[in-house]
């Protein structure tokens, strides 16, 4: 918010004519970076060979590549979970966000095929929402409260996100 198109300016050394050039304000900006960024987390693949991983181990590795945008990307993924005017206005709208869209698409296709269960009264899509909430919370706690404390919330996190597949898989 404290933000200006001069601080900007000065940061990147450009005059604020010149970012005028290319932007019309500092909310364009901040969409442009917001934008980098989701592009950013989709062409990450956690760095690990897919071939040979059963689902719900590529659940899990993807988990781990979310978590490693945010910690490689911190500023990206801030700005791109902070508030802004992009920010879905409904429920429904969320849902068809791509990532989203692509976890609940996955977490379906891996319920339907036996890899997952899901508790009755429930359906995969609260699996997809639980999995989001877990690793999104996982994600924001690394880089804002237990920033300090890395090594050891890096190995409990990855402890969760490994019961959670394990506790939704079939037994």
């Amino acid at each position: 918010d404290g933000l200006s198109m001069r601080t900007l300016a000065e940061r990147v050394d450009y005059s604020p004519a010149a970012l005028y050039n290319y932007f019309d304000n500092k909310e364009e900006i901040v969409e442009a970076i917001r934008a980098e960024g989701w592009a950013l987390l989709e062409a990450m693949d956690g760095g690990a060979s897919q071939e040979g991983l059963s689902p719900t181990e590529l659940l899990y590795q993807g988990g781990l590549a979310y978590l490693k945008f945010a910690e490689t990307y911190p500023d990206h993924y801030l700005l791109m979970m902070s508030p802004s005017d992009s920010v879905p206005e409904s429920l429904d709208e969320f849902m068809q966000w791509p990532n989203f869209k692509e976890l609940a698409s996955s977490v379906e296709a891996m319920v339907d095929a036996g890899y997952l269960k899901v508790p009755s009264g429930y359906t995969s899509l609260h699996l997809a929402f639980l999995i989001w909430f877990i690793v999104h919370g996982i994600a924001m706690l690394k880089l804002t409260l237990m920033r300090d404390c890395q090594p050891e919330f890096d190995e409990i996190s990855a402890q969760v996100m490994r019961a959670v597949v394990n506790v939704f898989a079939p037994d």
